[in-house]
């Protein structure tokens, strides 16, 4: 019975070959679509899943108010809160913290040539990092960073320094002048590469003794291992009064906090770690988040698709019924059953679906790479291996099956064969309401996918565009030597080689400026002092603001506009210790206008509590020193120090872009011999910032592609099943008159009619979640009326295009063959 049954819907396939090709190529696509999602927010969901005890690490969020208001939301916090922690929570098993650090790694070869490398993923830790996180070791045990000044590398950067060696038991020396990193550390382990699907991301991790740290700065990352069964909220109730207890106003030199009475500001909490990739913007992330929200709005899209291309099938399976009731009324008379007709349409739409499934499990293969480059991550299908996801995908694939099939099947096995036979069709009016009600929902969904593809195409265009309040165009990026300046002599030759570098580039007549500073535009300014006016009987309120050093040209060269005061004179320092301000921080200082700040005195102390004064000489206008998602930055300018030059910032022509580079690279390692040379454009290093929202708007346009797509499929087999039931009255239409523009319209008025409903449909729901969307970004575009319009008639003239084409062959058709008998 199953050999027949399955013999049957193979004939069945192969005599409808275009509507079975339309329902295997609809389906299959659908299916594409959905596996390719499902893996991406598989992938998403899994960061840091490997870790053994990932359900009992949270991180500490460090949290700063100011007159009640939330000041600083950072992932960071003193370097004391970890050890004071596991000195007073017994269910505090174990803390590690971690500082990130960028500088010049080198090592010595064999034949004595010195291997260097400037480096973005190296973390200084505490001895405990391995014991806490679940970082497989090649060579070593956890206990390889137990000694201050151990190193463990990962595999692929013991090949980069120790190439066809043991890296094992070799010295690496690592220098960062800014933190005053000097380290020459033995390597004493080897991990694995660090997987993808980790927010901790590290080549290096040296061990450094860190001891109870102190309450100066937040500037570690501190993570907790809690005992199983700690209550979360239990744990984060303790905090307040943990803090309470290390405010001391006595004697700052015996004090927990050196005098640090303002700590009262800050709150502590924890922070799952399965939380920090997906649900964590805060700023300074140790590395690139992603977005839960943006993750879900794709798991929709899947779902939709999916069901859109189900849609069809079922569209063109109900469609297809009255060619098919008069098989079913002979299949009664000989004595068919009503399970037997059911069976033999479920089996058809059993083949169908395996056919598509192959093709989608084969196209999802292939196109897996290509797929991983496109959302910037590293990926591959695995998805077969998570038994939760086959019992899941198998579900789905039976429910599409059986509403696919279950349908038809009854409607026609339910009709009496008399019926069938003489052509009368009862209930065939809600046959078609059900058709259109599915016509309506698919090209409202559709409509709605492309109308959200164009709002964030609109909204990346619009942040990587829009002015961002200095000309960063044609800046060429090049990193300062990270060589330690231990003592002045080794200051002072550093100033003189700064100043030979710059005088030499400027002979080149392809770079029109250069300059220097100590951060860049599209970084997170680490350099966070705090800040006050001095006291006027209200008390002192200190603010932390990231602190900007700039070179002499770096106003000019970068076009910043100076709004109030004056610049920095840098070849004059009779005013002690100037200092610039953009507009925010105008405000976070507490002053009336920018007018008002020039002149004013503002404080600042340092880890000893000594007091400085500074005078505000200027205020410049607010610019975008991080991406339009986030609100300006109140940012501190000062007058550069060659000990604090991070980068070097240099105007180039854009002509012969390679022999620029070239030239500079020599003139680098003619003044700075023993530095690693690196370099990058400024605005493709800002535009990274985009990077998840550019993945994002990629992948949320190829799957309306694929929607809109599989809905002009089923709109296609609709037309030729409509054409194929009004043949006849098409021939008599001819023979009576009507043109072939009266055929056409005959044909597309229905179809029209409803494609114009699921506009109605569409607008509001995609207007609805547009918006939702962009209240995530403090700079966002403003609505147009076009951003609806154009998406209405590009699916309105996809639309009319799939009918007329097959229409059109019906309206020029001889009219004599359309009236022959069968």
């Amino acid at each position: 019975m199953i050999k027949n049954h399955l013999k049957i819907a193979w004939r069945i396939l192969l005599h409808q070959k275009v509507f079975s090709l339309i329902n295997i190529l609809g389906l299959a696509i659908g299916l594409v679509a959905c596996l390719l999602i499902v893996q991406y927010i598989s992938f998403e969901l899994s960061y840091d899943n490997f870790q053994k005890n990932g359900a009992a690490i949270y991180r500490i969020k460090h949290q700063t108010y100011t007159e009640g208001n939330l000041t600083e939301n950072l992932p960071k916090t003193y370097s004391a809160v970890g050890p004071a922690l596991k000195a007073e929570f017994p269910n505090v098993r174990e803390m590690t913290r971690v500082a990130k650090l960028e500088g010049q790694v080198s090592t010595q070869q064999p034949d004595g040539e010195i291997t260097a490398f400037n480096e973005r993923r190296l973390y200084m830790v505490d001895a405990s990092f391995l014991k806490v996180f679940s970082f497989p070791m090649v060579k070593g045990a956890a206990a390889a960073l137990n000694n201050p000044n151990s190193v463990v590398i990962t595999e692929s950067t013991a090949k980069k320094y120790f190439p066809n060696q043991d890296a094992v038991g070799k010295t690496i020396k690592i220098q960062q002048q800014i933190s005053g990193t000097n380290i020459t550390a033995a390597v004493t382990g080897i991990c694995r590469d660090v997987p993808a699907n980790s927010h901790l991301q590290f080549d290096f991790l040296v061990s450094q003794d860190l001891k109870a740290g102190d309450w100066l700065y937040p500037d570690f990352y501190t993570y907790v291992l809690l005992s199983p069964h700690t209550s979360q909220q239990a744990f984060e109730a303790r905090l307040p009064a943990f803090m309470h207890k290390r405010i001391s106003d006595g004697n700052p030199s015996s004090s927990f906090t050196l005098g640090k009475t303002n700590i009262g500001n800050i709150r502590l909490t924890l922070q799952p770690l399965k939380d920090i990739h997906l649900y964590s913007n805060l700023t300074q992330e140790i590395s690139t988040g992603g977005n839960g929200k943006m993750v879900w709005y794709l798991g929709l899209i899947a779902a939709l698709i999916l069901l859109i291309a189900y849609i069809n099938y079922i569209n063109l399976s109900t469609a297809k019924v009255i060619e098919r009731a008069k098989e079913v009324g002979i299949r009664k008379v000989l004595g068919s059953e009503r399970i037997q007709l059911v069976t033999q349409f479920l089996f058809e739409s059993m083949l169908i679906n395996v056919f598509s499934i192959m093709v989608a499990v084969f196209v999802v293969i292939m196109s897996m790479p290509w797929f991983s480059a496109l959302c910037g991550v590293q990926m591959q299908f695995i998805l077969w291996k998570d038994p939760v996801f086959l019992i899941g995908f198998t579900g789905v694939v039976m429910a599409g099956i059986l509403l696919s099939a279950l349908y038809p099947a009854l409607v026609l096995s339910n009709y009496k064969p008399v019926q069938i036979l003489k052509g009368k069709f009862p209930n065939m009016g809600s046959n078609i309401t059900l058709r259109k009600s599915l016509v309506v929902f698919q090209f409202a969904a559709t409509i709605t996918f492309m109308i959200g593809t164009l709002i964030v195409y609109r909204q990346v265009n619009f942040m990587k565009s829009s002015n961002q309040g200095m000309d960063m165009k044609q800046t060429l990026i090049v990193l300062a030597p990270q060589s330690v300046r231990a003592d002045d002599a080794a200051a002072i030759n550093y100033a003189l080689k700064d100043s030979v570098f710059q005088t030499e580039l400027l002979r080149n007549p392809r770079i029109q400026s250069a300059t220097s500073s100590s951060s860049i535009p599209g970084q997170n300014i680490d350099y966070v002092m705090s800040y006050s006016r001095p006291s006027t009987g209200a008390g002192e309120k200190a603010v932390r603001l990231p602190t900007f050093e700039i070179g002499g040209k770096f106003i000019d060269q970068f076009k910043v506009k100076i709004i109030a005061g004056d610049n920095f004179k840098f070849d004059n320092f009779a005013r002690r210790q100037p200092m610039m301000l953009n507009e925010a921080a105008v405000v976070s200082l507490g002053f009336k206008n920018a007018k008002d700040a020039v002149g004013k005195i503002i404080q600042t102390k340092n880890g000893r509590g000594r007091v400085f004064e500074n005078e505000i000489v200027g205020v410049i206008k607010n610019f975008h020193q991080t991406s339009l998602k986030d609100a300006f930055t109140p940012i501190v300018f000062r007058q550069i120090d060659p000990s604090s030059i991070t980068h070097y910032e240099l105007k180039v022509n854009s002509a012969d872009m390679a022999a620029t580079i070239a030239q500079v690279q020599k003139t680098y390692k003619g003044v700075f011999t023993d530095a690693a040379f690196d370099y990058f454009f400024l605005d493709e290093f800002f535009d990274q910032q985009y990077k998840t929202e550019q993945n994002f708007g990629q992948v949320f346009s190829l799957f309306s592609g694929f929607a809109i797509f599989v809905a002009c499929l089923g709109l296609f087999g609709l037309t030729l099943i409509t054409i194929s039931q009004r043949i006849k009255e098409i021939g008599i239409r001819k023979i009576l008159g009507a043109s072939i523009t009266n055929i056409l319209a005959l044909i597309a008025k229905d179809f029209v009619g409803l494609i114009i409903i699921a506009n109605v449909i569409a607008l509001p729901l995609a207007y609805w979640g547009s918006y939702q969307w962009l209240q995530n970004y403090q700079f966002r575009i403003q609505f147009s009326v076009w951003f609806f319009v154009l998406p209405m008639l590009a699916v309105l003239l996809i639309a009319l295009t799939t009918i007329s084409f097959r229409a059109l062959k019906a309206a020029v058709a001889n009219p004599v063959k359309s009236l022959r008998a069968e």
